[in-house]
């Protein structure tokens, strides 16, 4: 049952609830957009799967609100805000162990949330039927612990039925099969429990072909002996005088633990720590490795899980540390001295190992085996002699061994955006706050110096170890001024804690503890990487080193250096790690032949897709392949310019033209085209299809259109020309310059020949359109419209198309009153594809007037986000916005704050997917009446 404010939410139905499902089993952890499509669809995806999960996503928040989030790094539920059974389970099992006391109360409470079959309604693989599956291990985990309690206190006839039915579903659960034993024995009934062993027994030998586990066949011998530590004092009184004097058993008394204790708190790693316990909890998951890179915290989890758990093995959990070790073949030798002093004696000897375990159950926790990976069949041998061991590892890289499950440690999650609460939800915020405190305890933070920790947390990616070493410095430095080193992060903290390892006192040493340990072919791959910004590809690396680096990038990888990318196929370092990469590759005399490899590559990479813009491909489509490199492609030009490599230079800036057009972004085009015609002198053509781009993005300002303008002029390009005017006045119609468009007026007029390209045609209808639409003459408008749409359909001109489409539709709705689902589908799915903000936000206004009619509510949302958008990007004023302010009227809306206030931030293409479904849901004969309204007094924001 789902609850909210103490009222019942009716469940969504098919993959809303397998989605919901998903974000609660996160428990707060951000999941991937590829990663809700795989667990919803498996390996083959329909071709509508983005589409129908944004419908799928949107249905739910209209459930959920502001209880569902989206952060970059994906879709999340609120942590904090809402609660599961399952927890509160999981925390009674934790009092039952640490009480033995209120055992029996907690355990029966526990067991009284279970209510059927976990998420029995719920039709999903990978993910949710693990989840499934541990949490159907705990409830039996916790069923055997209340009957070991409720055997303890006496119970024994009484639990007979109950346990028969439970080896019945439970066939091979050994220990419900001896507690079936010992009540049945106590109960007088030693025959039939004799009995219950050869029932097992057959059982196991007919299905399995295997006989009883060590202990069951003990427990058996016992009762042939009639040992009497088998009996209870009270049963015991009753069964033969010489036991009726003997003192009862002592209980077995669990060894203390030596685990080392809590130092400082352990923050933002509850999720984990959930699904480790649940992991661990399932006895045949033999061998979990705790990777990731150095600094990530992987010790202190595996830790505070062992410290968690310790209760539920019966003799306990040992910390083996190899950290100083240097030879594979001292680490049986360092678990059996372990073991020693646990037991307080000489320990078992490293050739006793597996004697001395055989019989025990327990936990291992082996720390820091990164550098000794070939002892790993030390831990397979011991697996397979001690049945009742389980292997907790910490390691930058994998063991390798068979039945090893790997669990990778993630840096802790940074602030999901820059709102104040958003900061202080931050785990990475939270621990530097922390040690900050410790370190300087009258430190004070306000909404400036959380805004700065914030910064500092990025910077170092999330690492524990790095935020940890950075807040130490806080009784000498302010945040501020820790901020201001982070120019050397690699140094930051040097020797601040004096308890830590030489190899954690900075943070080039701890990378350099993993660097070490690569092969040479290896470590010049690390040092190729650090020439990327933002992640590469396997191709991208290989034409910066100059051959196939397969085996090496898996040896990074499996060393935790590398990480992939949520994008498939798609590589990258932390920033330390490119840092300290960085540092190597100039160490090494590397640095100049790698980085003009990696702008060759990049130039030579986006030169088709100028090519491409040029002959009217949409800008969206062409920027999508190219976003992910968007910081390796500016990297490339500024080395570019900067070595005076003008091919490279030109190439890079002209394919860079639909990143800046998708993204508007107009500061670094300007930036950008400022350096190259200043450093360079250019061909004409490429710098007019340059000085085009920046004309059509500046806004308000009008310096780069005239500069257009003159440019083409001076140069006698009569289409540029023509384009260049058409740019000026789309900026008077913007600016509300009646002036300027009456200037420009007989200049359209006169293009209008049977020489003029169809491209300038186009432009130009598109531009009297407007003033037609401005002037309110809406049905020559739309004849203009259609022109422009017949003109751009002519040369397969998708951006004119796309605008056309809209102006075309704008001034028809004010003609007729109405605008209609087909058509409205047509500009909506057309601007997904081309994904120019502009673009997207006038698509965003006509989705919201269309539900204004037809479903409010929607309305507001459609609205919501283009808002949003429109302000986040500045896309300025627009002809279309008449749809907003009409939408505002017709809703009654009159603060948009609350309204915005509640919108998830959500990006163009995002938003647009999801407009594209929410129009293709309705039914294609349906129209929404746009009736003139009114200017509303415009709302506050």
């Amino acid at each position: 049952m789902l609850e909210r404010n103490g009222q019942p939410v009716p469940l969504p139905s098919g993959r809303q609830r397998s989605l919901l499902a998903l974000l609660l089993m996160a428990g707060g952890v951000p999941l991937s957009r590829d990663r809700l499509i795989d667990e919803l669809w498996g390996e083959r995806p329909p071709a509508s799967a983005v589409s129908a999960l944004h419908v799928h996503l949107s249905k739910l928040r209209d459930l959920l609100g502001d209880l569902m989030v989206r952060e970059a790094a994906g879709y999340s539920l609120r942590i904090g805000e809402f609660a599961l059974d399952c927890w509160e389970f999981d925390a009674l099992i934790e009092q039952a162990r640490q009480d033995p006391d209120e055992a029996r109360v907690r355990l029966r409470e526990a067991l009284g949330l279970v209510r059927g079959e976990p998420l029995c309604d719920v039709a999903a693989e990978g993910s949710i039927a693990q989840w499934r599956r541990a949490l159907e291990e705990r409830q039996l985990q916790a069923l055997l612990l209340r009957i070991d309690a409720d055997l303890a206190a006496g119970a024994a006839g009484e639990l007979v039925p109950e346990l028969e039915s439970l080896v019945s579903v439970h066939r091979f659960e050994e220990r419900l099969w001896g507690q079936l034993m010992l009540a049945l024995y106590r109960a007088g009934r030693q025959a039939d429990a004799l009995d219950a062993f050869t029932r097992a027994r057959r059982a196991f030998a007919t299905e399995l072909g295997l006989e009883p586990g060590e202990q069951l066949v003990r427990l058996h011998a016992r009762m042939l002996e009639q040992d009497p530590s088998l009996l209870l004092a009270a049963v015991a009184a009753t069964v033969e005088d010489d036991a009726r004097s003997a003192p009862a058993p002592p209980a077995p008394q669990r060894p203390a633990s030596h685990l080392p204790g809590a130092v400082t708190k352990l923050i933002g790693r509850e999720p984990e720590l959930a699904v480790l316990q649940a992991l661990l909890a399932d006895r045949e998951v033999r061998v979990v490795t705790l990777i990731g890179a150095g600094g990530v915290g992987k010790t202190r989890l595996a830790i505070e899980l062992a410290r968690r758990v310790e209760a539920t093995y019966r003799d306990g959990a040992v910390l083996v540390r190899l950290e100083r070790l240097t030879d594979p073949a001292l680490v049986a030798a360092e678990i059996a001295s372990a073991l020693g002093h646990r037991s307080g004696g000489d320990g078992p000897g490293a050739d006793g190992l597996g004697r001395y375990l055989r019989d025990m159950e327990m936990l291992l926790v082996v720390d820091n085996f990164e550098h000794l990976l070939s002892a790993a069949v030390v831990v397979s041998e011991l697996l397979e002699m001690a049945p009742g061991i389980q292997v907790l590892v910490s390691s930058r890289t994998a063991l390798r061994i068979r039945g090893e499950r790997l669990f990778t440690v993630e840096p802790l999650g940074l602030p999901a955006g820059a709102s104040d609460d958003e900061i202080a939800e931050s785990p990475a915020v939270q621990l530097f706050a922390d040690r900050a405190l410790a370190a300087d305890p009258g430190l004070r933070l306000d909404l400036d110096g959380r805004r700065t920790v914030a910064a500092i947390s990025r910077a170092l990616d999330g690492l524990p170890l790095a935020i940890e070493l950075a807040a130490s410095r806080c009784h000498l430095l302010s945040p501020a001024q820790i901020h201001e080193q982070l120019s050397r992060p690699l140094s930051i903290g040097a020797r601040a804690l004096r308890d830590l390892p030489d190899r954690q006192q900075t943070l080039s040493a701890t990378i350099d503890w993993s660097y070490e340990l690569l092969t040479a072919p290896a470590q010049e791959v690390l040092r190729g990487a650090g020439a990327f910004l933002g992640g590469f590809t396997p191709a991208a690396l290989e034409a910066v080193l100059g051959r196939m680096p397969d085996a090496e990038l898996a040896e990074l990888r499996e060393a935790s250096l590398v990480r992939r990318q949520s994008d498939p196929g798609r590589f990258e370092l932390l920033e330390l790690v490119r840092a300290f990469a960085v540092e190597k590759l100039h160490d090494a005399g590397e640095a100049a032949t790698i980085h003009a490899r990696h702008r060759e590559y990049f130039a030579a990479l986006v030169a088709p897709v100028g090519a491409a813009f040029d002959a009217g491909a949409a800008a969206g489509e062409l920027s999508v392949p190219l976003r992910a490199d968007h910081a390796n492609l500016r990297q490339a030009f500024e080395d570019a310019v900067g070595d005076g490599d003008q091919e490279s230079s030109i190439a890079l800036a002209l394919g860079l033209r639909p990143l800046w057009i998708a993204g508007n972004l107009r500061q670094e085009s300007g930036e950008f085209a400022e350096r190259l015609l200043g450093r360079f002198s250019i061909p004409p053509e490429q710098e007019m299809a340059l000085l085009r781009i920046l004309a059509a993005l500046e806004h308000p300002a009008a310096e780069w259109q005239h500069r257009f303008a003159q440019r083409a002029a001076e140069l006698g390009d009569q289409e540029a020309l023509g384009v260049a005017t058409t740019q000026l006045f789309a900026e008077a119609i913007s600016a509300r310059d009646r002036d300027e468009m009456d200037r420009l007026h007989p200049v359209l007029l006169s293009l209008i020949t049977p020489e003029t390209s169809p491209r300038v045609l186009g432009w130009v209808y598109y531009s009297l359109w407007g003033e037609a639409y401005f002037d309110g003459r809406f049905e020559q408008a739309y004849e203009y419209g259609c022109l422009s749409v017949d003109r751009a359909a002519e040369i397969g001109h998708t951006y004119m198309l796309i605008c056309a489409l809209e102006a075309r539709l704008l001034a028809r709705s004010a003609v007729e009153g109405q605008i209609t689902q087909p058509e409205l589908a047509e500009v909506v799915e057309r601007a997904r594809r081309h994904g120019v903000h502009s673009v997207a936000v006038a698509a965003l206004w006509f989705v919201a007037r269309y539900a204004a009619g037809v479903d409010p509510e929607s309305a507001r949302r459609w609205l919501a986000l283009a808002e949003r958008i429109n302000t986040e990007f500045d896309a300025g004023p627009s002809l279309e916005e008449v749809l907003r302010e009409e939408t505002i009227a017709v809703l009654g809306i009159t603060d948009m704050g609350p309204l915005l206030a509640a919108a998830p931030p959500f990006d163009p293409t995002t938003a647009l997917d999801e407009a594209a479904a929410w129009v293709a849901s309705r039914t294609p004969s349906e129209s929404a009446p746009r009736e003139q309204v009114g200017k509303p007094a415009s709302p506050t924001t």
